[in-house]
């Protein structure tokens, strides 16, 4: 028998995606890949609620494993600021990177306030998700993420070309810039969106 928490979840994700509203289809995509990403990758999450909302400029999602304003236990939000300038792939690697947060609440040691440590860091470079202490993500290709989209029809950009090999004692970090701030970093496809003024880092070749 269903029990009354795990039917308040199921509810919400009917209401959400069942009646005719402009969300009806975002909301359609980000619970059923939700499924897919919970089996593909064996996550074991619990139920969580997914929303859309206006999040600051700086956070693309979030997680939050305590109670919510509704009293419900997880929840998911997606920032709806910056929708508009996000490919829906980036999108679903925002959804998985917040339920990688749910699967260490389950499966394993959760920093602080979300703190990405070494665990959740490490489980996300399995599937693809190369992300920094502070959440910066960026995504590494080919890869179990991609892979996926790629097999459900989801476009994800191809690497591009290989870098030109090093000379004796150049530094492998490459500069890449999003206008505020400036990162170094030695993987060559860098994709992440800055924090503090929400755009995609560019590489500088100077």
């Amino acid at each position: 028998m269903e029990s009354p928490t795990t039917s308040i979840y199921r509810v919400l994700s009917e209401y959400q995606t069942g009646r005719k509203w402009e969300k009806q289809e975002l909301f359609q995509e980000l619970h059923r890949w939700a499924a897919i990403f919970a089996v593909e990758f064996k996550l074991e999450v619990p139920d969580i609620a997914i929303c859309v909302d206006h999040l600051g400029r700086s956070r693309l999602g979030h997680f939050r494993a305590g109670p919510n304003g509704f009293g419900l236990s997880s929840e998911i939000a997606i920032n709806e600021f910056h929708l508009p300038q996000r490919e829906f792939w980036e999108v679903l690697g925002t959804l998985l990177h917040e339920q990688l947060h749910a699967w260490q609440q389950v499966c394993g040691k959760p920093g602080r306030h979300n703190y990405h440590n070494k665990e959740f860091r490490a489980k996300a470079e399995s599937l693809g998700l190369i992300v920094d202490a502070r959440g910066i993500t960026c995504y590494r290709t080919p890869s179990a993420f991609t892979e996926l989209l790629k097999r459900q029809g989801i476009t994800v950009p191809e690497l591009p070309a290989p870098a030109l090999r090093r000379l004796r004692g150049m530094s492998k970090l490459k500069k890449w810039s999003c206008g505020c701030t400036n990162v170094r970093v030695a993987v060559s496809d860098f994709r992440a969106r800055c924090l503090n003024c929400g755009n995609e880092f560019r590489r500088i070749d100077w």
